[in-house]
């Protein structure tokens, strides 16, 4: 469970982060001082709006936030007004978890409907980032736990699409490769193949007032997805063939192959 440290002089400020942790099922971690911070594996972000509490040595291993209007010279501090809605902490909690940029938004303008395109490179290497990067407005619309269960799904799906379409890679390809530790030499020499570095993965999702629909096709062969085998068979616990769509039809509430087997279409309902 993710935790948010707060050392909250304002109690309206207090109860909005509170709030925002209840509903968002993490823990509100209420401090009295910054020399309470004690930091661990759940620790995503120490809050505070008093500006004696962000220097403190002790935070040196957390993402500091600061809630108010005064200017202060510190580069590496993320900033709220003190009048942010519920949207823009989660969209900062969203940014500092994985990193990323995180722009405060106006709160009179938010999206209610979208609908994107993208072409993507076989970055194998680099599938949680990219994920993030073609993810960052389902931030809108889901709620942190719907959004982190959404991302595994699509990660899986375009590992699978980079890895087995494009590359060609197939699953006993990659058993062997991981057990002979030479998983990275096969995706290198893969990628060092002028056919399959021109290959690109095209991702496309729509959102409205009912769901995300997403799809997510690559430049291979295709397969047949009900040739799989079940993973949670005890003879194929070993195989990782069919993990990633199992793990998927988890997160998703529709997960649909084309005859081909090169695209996948998934739904995620409102």
């Amino acid at each position: 469970m993710k935790k948010l440290t707060c050392f909250i002089n304002d109690s309206k400020l207090l109860e909005k982060i509170k709030d925002f942790c209840a509903r968002e099922k993490f823990i509100a971690d209420i401090i009295n001082s910054a020399q309470q911070f004690e930091y661990d594996a759940a620790s995503v972000v120490y809050i505070t709006d008093m500006t004696s509490e962000i220097s403190i040595d002790g935070l040196k291993d957390i993402p500091v936030c600061f809630i108010g209007s005064e200017k202060l010279n510190r580069r590496d501090l993320y900033k709220l007004p003190k009048d942010f809605e519920y949207i823009h902490l989660r969209c900062l909690v969203d940014a500092v978890t994985h990193s990323g940029c995180f722009e405060f938004a106006a709160v009179s303008a938010f999206p209610v409907c979208l609908s994107k395109t993208f072409k993507i490179k076989n970055d194998i290497f680099n599938i949680e980032k990219v994920v993030f990067s073609l993810t960052k407005d389902f931030v809108y619309f889901l709620d942190f736990s719907s959004l982190e269960k959404v991302r595994v799904g699509l990660s899986e799906m375009l590992t699978n699409a980079i890895e087995h379409g494009n590359m060609g890679i197939t699953g006993d390809d990659k058993l062997h490769a991981t057990e002979s530790g030479t998983y990275y030499d096969l995706v290198n020499e893969k990628l060092s193949t002028p056919s399959i570095m021109k290959k690109l993965v095209t991702f496309t999702y729509t959102i409205n007032k009912e769901g995300i629909n997403m799809s997510i096709e690559d430049e291979g062969k295709g397969f047949k997805a009900d040739s799989l085998p079940d993973p949670t068979d005890p003879e194929s616990l070993l195989k990782l063939h069919g993990r990633g769509i199992l793990i998927t039809r988890m997160y998703f509430d529709e997960v649909k192959y084309n005859d081909k087997g090169n695209k996948v279409n998934l739904s995620k309902r409102f």
